[in-house]
């Protein structure tokens, strides 16, 4: 009798909370600098959410391979006010790492799946003067050690796609992890790092101006943002394939009431044709969903991830 008093009393609180939300303004924390592909997302998102949800702001907490940013969503009050705008770089770690001080599956409700985020290979093309993958594979087998690559971190899926790519091809490059993409991007457009696997959002102000240029993609497919590139498959080297996404989480034990009416609110906003057109613009897919949907993915991909970082022996240096 008790217990069914209790529920009865946590699904009428998580009800009343859901009539009176939002009572103040709602964060969407990003794990990454500005100009990552996150903080491209939780910024369009959040423009269109204003009409219906009041102020949302976004705040970029970088730092720890996003450790940072997860303890902060995590401590928060579990109310839908502070939200984590995430991708599989999280998934990735805790594969590489059971001590983090948090579990993305364990310490957080999902909220949405938001979109789909093409990886590239992308090159500084005065550093690595290619033009096609083949070219790219001979010309850094040629120089064992000597090239090196960007990421925003150990453990991001930009790590872990390089990982993939040096396996699959051989190759000898040394790892430079930055505490984001636009950090990172300053030296790679002077050569001092030759090249990088990730999403557009980072890069593609300065691929418009031909200093890097795009030889493959990381995804099983091609791309509909860029459909003239080839799949690594394509391009010669197989076993270079993977897809990335980004998405909302709240900290466990968030109303569902709460948690449901956020994702009506960013299905409802996924899918605007002018968010969808400014995503793309960016090379970032609108998705959308439910909750247990996106909830069920991040288990299957972790166990994914797992398997491929056995296969590759990444490891956090």
């Amino acid at each position: 009798m008790l217990r069914c008093f209790a529920a009865g009393l946590i699904f009428l609180t998580g009800i009343a909370c859901a009539q009176t939300f939002p009572a103040k303004p709602i964060s969407l924390v990003v794990p990454f600098t500005t100009g990552a592909a996150n903080d491209t997302l939780a910024r369009t998102l959040g423009a269109e959410m204003r009409d219906s949800l009041g102020a949302v702001l976004v705040e970029n907490k970088p730092g720890a391979n996003g450790s940072i940013a997860a303890e902060y969503v995590k401590r928060s009050a579990p109310d839908g006010h502070t939200l984590l705008v995430v991708n599989d770089s999280y998934l990735i770690l805790s594969a590489m790492n059971n001590t983090l001080p948090y579990d993305m599956l364990r310490d957080f409700d999902s909220v949405v799946h938001a979109s789909g985020l093409p990886f590239f290979l992308v090159i500084n093309q005065e550093a690595i003067p290619v033009k096609t993958v083949r070219e790219f594979v001979e010309y850094v087998r040629a120089r064992p050690g000597k090239l090196s690559y960007a990421t925003p971190g150990n453990g991001t899926p930009h790590h872990l796609s390089t990982e993939l790519l040096k396996q699959a091809a051989g190759l000898e490059v040394t790892h430079i992890p930055y505490k984001g993409m636009a950090v990172a991007l300053p030296d790679l457009i002077a050569g001092r790092v030759q090249f990088t696997v990730t999403g557009l959002p980072a890069v593609a102000s300065q691929l418009k101006s031909g200093k890097l240029r795009v030889l493959a993609t990381v995804g099983r497919t091609r791309s509909a943002v860029l459909p003239d590139v080839p799949t690594f498959a394509e391009a010669g080297v197989p076993g270079v394939e993977m897809n990335f996404w980004m998405g909302v989480v709240a900290p466990a034990g968030t109303p569902k009431p709460v948690v449901a009416r956020l994702n009506a609110e960013f299905n409802r906003v996924l899918q605007l044709p002018a968010v969808r057109e400014k995503l793309a613009a960016q090379g970032i897919d609108a998705a959308g969903g439910t909750p247990e949907d996106f909830a069920a993915r991040m288990r299957a991909d972790r166990a994914i991830y797992s398997q491929v970082i056995k296969t590759t022996g990444i490891r956090e240096d």
